[in-house]
């Protein structure tokens, strides 16, 4: 078997995975079933994986697949992987967890690319009933934290700051220049696309919400770099700590505003404590705001860090695997690392 010509892709896939490999076969195979000719796909694992149910879905994904190795398990750290791996001029952060069925899915991304003043596109994601929504909470209308509330079952197109990342499009280029993701959100904590998609649509504009790009999220109940625990009644910490360093961080850096506050405090107060699991019993409660403290903490040591971007000159966190046949590991000499983003040229 031999390796396929190095090509110019014109969409880059990136799939952060961890203990899901039946998941991603699948996930890669409704990929392969896609009308778009040229694209590649970077599956950046953070456990270890053999290469054999990658071959067996044949060449056309031995051709467009590359693997990748990092041992933190981090969903942020992942993308940042990928974005600094990505061939192409866009790139599309997917889970590995999804069903897609429309044949079009990857061509309803890159059609909306004709506009070059375009930051990025957020599709549409549905859970497995298919259900879709044709209203919108009134609060999601607020240009600044309408956001909160907007339903990414939504059946109609419109703009947006925010998307997610199991479902998002952006420019490379710019996503770089805003320093990616920040890999402070450990794991997969909440608000860790929130957080890059707000500074993107600042310097760049808004994103295009496109529920023609649609897919299904399974939620696979074990593995995944955003599980690591239940996300329900009282929550991981490091979940916990992600909302807090959200709002902490974006307050410190002007993004979030004091008059802001109430809406973040609201849904996390609904989200951490006041949630269906908790709300019928004092123990749960109290044990859900002693965590909540705890990830305010750990928070605020995390914005003492300092965020975690995309710096060029690192030594390698991370090596590809071969799926073509044994060989060395090729060691990258890009990584991801503290710094504050560079500014775009």
């Amino acid at each position: 078997m031999t390796k396929s010509k190095t090509h110019s892709p014109q969409l880059s896939i990136v799939i952060p995975t961890l203990g899901r490999v039946p998941f991603l076969i699948s996930t890669l195979q409704d990929l392969l079933n896609q009308d778009l000719d040229e694209w590649e796909v970077l599956v950046v694992c953070q456990s270890e994986v053999e290469p054999e149910p990658f071959l067996r879905l044949g060449d056309r994904a031995q051709a467009v697949c590359r693997l990748f190795y990092c041992s933190e398990g981090n969903s942020s750290l992942a993308r940042n992987i990928g974005l600094v791996e990505a061939r192409a001029p866009i790139v599309l952060f997917l889970d590995d967890d999804i069903k897609i069925t429309n044949p079009r899915f990857l061509s309803n991304h890159l059609r909306h690319y004709t506009s070059p003043s375009l930051s990025g596109v957020t599709g549409q994601i549905l859970d497995p009933s298919g259900q879709t929504r044709a209203t919108r909470h009134a609060f999601s209308n607020n240009p600044r934290s309408g956001w909160l509330y907007f339903p990414y079952n939504f059946d109609k197109p419109c703009s947006i700051p925010n998307g997610c990342a199991g479902n998002l499009s952006v420019r490379r280029d710019w996503a770089i220049s805003v320093g990616g993701m920040d890999a402070q959100y450990e794991k997969g904590a909440h608000r860790e696309e929130s957080d890059f998609c707000l500074r993107l649509t600042q310097q760049y504009g808004n994103l295009t919400y496109d529920p023609s790009a649609s897919l299904i999220h399974l939620a696979a109940p074990a593995g995944g770099c955003r599980n690591w625990g239940q996300n329900w009644g009282i929550h991981p910490i490091h979940h916990v700590a992600g909302e807090w360093y959200f709002i902490l961080k974006n307050l410190k850096q002007g993004r979030l505003l004091w008059r802001d506050v109430p809406h973040h405090l609201m849904q996390l107060y609904l989200r951490q404590i006041w949630n269906s699991e908790n709300r019928y019993s004092p123990v749960r409660i109290s044990s859900a705001i002693s965590r909540s403290f705890m990830g305010f903490r750990l928070a605020r040591g995390k914005l003492k860090q300092g965020p975690r971007y995309i710096t060029p000159d690192i030594s390698s966190s991370y090596r590809s695997i071969s799926i073509l046949g044994p060989g060395p590991a090729e060691l990258s000499a890009r990584g991801v690392n503290s710094a504050a983003p560079a500014s775009h040229g």
